[in-house]
């Protein structure tokens, strides 16, 4: 079996002990934050919620009537306002202790200046042209900042330095009238929690663990796993099973190598081999092979700092996976196909605490969805008390063109309105503006797409760093079924999310539904 190159284990830091260590959130502590994969598996203490705002159609306020799928998408703003005799629309208005964890800006906007102002400043402390969140006055690693594929014509970006605020931030854009697409993920923690607001001085000081996480993200280095493994031809029908050494321990990086099947069988063997996790006795994960790795239908190579595939049969998760006793992983075979099969997985002591969660994984699929009919695809509803993780919308449109212009709509425990709503698929997946080729980023990316107009198969995965959801009880996850010309869409989708033993995705298909045989893919110029 091959060897699998370019992976990275996180530091062992407990649930405990890195959160008694952050007396004062700062600029610093949350870069750390960002690349500590053991921190991932912690309920967050303290608390804090996480919330999006967008530009999206003001327009949209009773779901399942005419006006929710309003998609004039760059009109939304939160109120106009007069600062040092100008007019400005103020994008973003929230009290603090918090911190925005995401930014995208997406251009079109010459001419005009964004502003950011901390805790009630009469001026802006910051201001940038209205075009390019990239132009921030401090130095932004790579890794941080995503120029979306347009950008030599649209300047669209996100980026993913944090900037941090104790009373107040607010982000306003000078009246372009005209649209302005803008997006803020952004935590509030609970009152009482210390932050240190954003300075540039405090980005330069922290300049070294803005350098460690650029190089943790996307430098993944190496490892070999030697722990646990099991390999045996698996047969239609069969499953290929691997017991973890029983204690308190965590996964740390978990393969899987599939050989000795034809070259034409590839993609429908990686989607109907289903992985199937439990631990302490319950299954927390079950999900296709393919989906799982988060490159969707056909399983093709993608590398993130959670997800790694080489199109080959080679994928791995990087995501820590503790239990208390025990911890089987499981390869059903449901196709017709023989293929050799090994799991691979590499674990290390763990210590529990109240706050340490499991990491639950599952996936849907649904098939001939009319697109420009009022719908709304349900990516997932998770019930339990968990941290949304990250998701794969994996799909096939049969329309002549862009599927997605569908906003994300988060509902998040008691929520009357999502307290996230987007502006579009390609907004949400760091893309901005159709149509989408192949990219790759540390945070996702589009692992698929086989024709520029959008048609046939196409692929988005998105996991999450600091723009991590928590919920208490309950998450909702909807994607509105809009497209360019009216038609149909095949919707498959895996979310990846940490919770109590007893949380579930109450939407999630049976493996049957894994069968479906792929439709043939759509090829134009030189595919």
């Amino acid at each position: 079996m091959k060897k699998i190159a370019g992976l990275l284990l996180g530091l062992f830091f407990f649930c405990g002990s890195a959160i008694a260590q952050q007396k004062t959130i700062t600029i610093g502590t949350l870069l750390s934050d960002m690349v500590n994969r053991d921190l991932d598996v912690c309920f967050p203490v303290p608390y804090y919620t996480s919330k999006l705002q967008t530009s999206y159609d003001r327009r949209s306020v009773i779901p399942n009537t005419p006006s929710w799928h309003a998609n004039d998408d760059g009109s939304g703003f939160v109120r106009y306002e007069a600062n040092n005799g100008r007019v400005e629309k103020v994008l973003f208005d929230e009290n603090g202790p918090g911190v925005i964890t995401r930014i995208i800006t997406t251009g079109k906007a010459a001419g005009a200046n964004l502003r950011i102002y901390f805790d009630g400043e009469k001026e802006a402390s910051i201001t940038i042209p209205a075009y390019d969140i990239s132009k921030l006055p401090i130095q932004i690693p790579p890794g941080l900042l995503l120029l979306h594929e347009h950008y030599n014509t649209t300047q669209g970006s996100s980026m993913y330095y944090p900037i941090p605020y104790a009373k107040r931030c607010k982000i306003t854009v000078d009246d372009l009238n005209r649209g302005y697409y803008f997006h803020a993920n952004y935590r509030t923690y609970s009152k009482g929690t210390k932050v240190k607001t954003f300075t540039i001085a405090d980005a330069e000081k922290f300049k070294k663990q803005a350098d460690n996480a650029d190089e943790e993200l996307l430098h993944s280095g190496s490892y070999s796993i030697n722990e646990a493994d099991i390999q045996h031809q698996l047969e239609p029908g069969a499953t290929l099973s691997l017991q973890l050494p029983a204690g308190n321990k965590a996964i740390r990086v978990l393969a899987f190598d599939i050989d000795g099947f034809a070259k034409a069988d590839y993609e429908q063997l990686m989607r109907g081999l289903i992985v199937k996790i439990t631990f302490d006795g319950r299954q927390t994960v079950s999900a296709p092979l393919s989906d799982l790795a988060g490159v969707g239908m056909g399983a093709p190579a993608a590398q993130s700092f959670y997800l790694y595939s080489d199109g080959e049969g080679r994928a791995a998760l990087k995501f820590i996976m503790p239990y208390r006793k025990t911890a089987k992983i499981e390869l059903v075979n449901i196709t017709d196909i023989t293929a050799e099969a090994q799991i691979r997985a590499n674990t290390s002591t763990w210590k529990w605490t109240p706050n340490t969660l499991y990491f639950h994984a599952a996936w849907r699929q649904e098939n001939a969805l009319k697109t420009n009919a009022g719908l709304d695809y349900n990516m997932a509803t998770l019930t339990g008390r968990g941290v949304f993780k990250g998701d794969v919308l994996s799909l096939y449109n049969h329309t002549k063109r862009w599927y997605g212009e569908g906003d994300e709509h988060i509902w998040v425990d008691d929520d009357r309105f999502p307290s996230h709503f987007g502006c579009g698929t390609e907004d949400y997946y760091n893309a901005t503006f159709a149509p989408i080729h192949v990219y790759s980023n540390p945070f996702g990316g589009a692992p698929r797409e086989d024709d520029e107009a959008s048609r046939g198969y196409n692929t988005f995965v998105r996991t999450r760093n600091l723009d991590v959801i928590p919920f208490n009880k309950k998450l909702k996850f909807d994607f509105e079924l809009i497209s360019w010309d009216t038609g149909l869409v095949d919707y498959s989708s895996t979310v990846y999310w940490y919770g109590d033993l007893n949380s579930k995705a109450i939407t999630a298909s049976a493996d049957k539904e894994a069968l479906y045989k792929l439709p043939q893919p759509v090829y134009t110029g030189d595919k």
